[in-house]
């Protein structure tokens, strides 16, 4: 380190070495746009749903059958001061029910129609998912089989595995689940 008795040429010489020394900061262009999604299971099936689908996720609350309902449909709960319909994923689309274990959750779906949540047999928390990385159903090899059931248009790639996306609003005007009550 060079010091003079000028103040100047001292600022000036931290300058320099600022300059030399700096690293620089990450270009755009290497900034990959995502969205988050929660990670799921049913029936031993990984999926995906968008964040921004899903108002809470919670313990499995002590619900109210509905008599005359269909199977898939697991009872009323008083879930955040409403009155939701809870509703098991597994059942309704494999006719298998959701086990009762203590790694099962359920989605409180946004949807302005109707207080719905979800049972699914676990959840393995949020991921960040890259756009572009997507495919519709009917062209994937892994999920072919899903693109009939309700809920379901696409899937994407998360870390080389693809994974079908379920869509609440999708899943909710569909005419198989509005007919709830036999």
């Amino acid at each position: 380190m060079q010091r003079t008795e000028d103040v100047f040429d001292y600022l000036g010489w931290i300058n320099r070495q600022v300059d030399e020394h700096a690293v620089g900061l990450p270009s755009s262009d290497d900034h990959v746009r995502t969205w988050q999604g929660i990670l799921f299971a049913v029936d031993g099936r990984r999926m995906l749903v968008a964040l921004d689908e899903v108002r809470a996720i919670v313990a499995p609350p002590r619900m109210v059958t509905l008599p005359g309902a269909r199977p898939w449909v697991s009872g009323l709960a008083n879930l955040r001061g409403e009155l939701t319909g809870v509703f098991d994923l597994a059942r309704f689309w494999f006719d298998v029910a959701t086990p009762e274990s203590r790694h099962s959750v359920v989605f409180l779906a946004k949807h302005a129609q109707a207080s719905s949540a979800f049972l699914v047999e676990r959840s393995y928390g949020i991921r960040q998912v890259a756009y572009g990385d997507e495919r519709p159903l009917s062209d994937s090899d892994h999920h072919r089989e899903l693109a009939s059931l309700p809920g379901f248009h696409q899937e994407v790639r998360l870390n080389e595995e693809w994974l079908p996306v379920l869509e609440f609003g999708s899943l909710l005007d569909h005419d198989q689940f509005l007919n709830a009550v036999a």
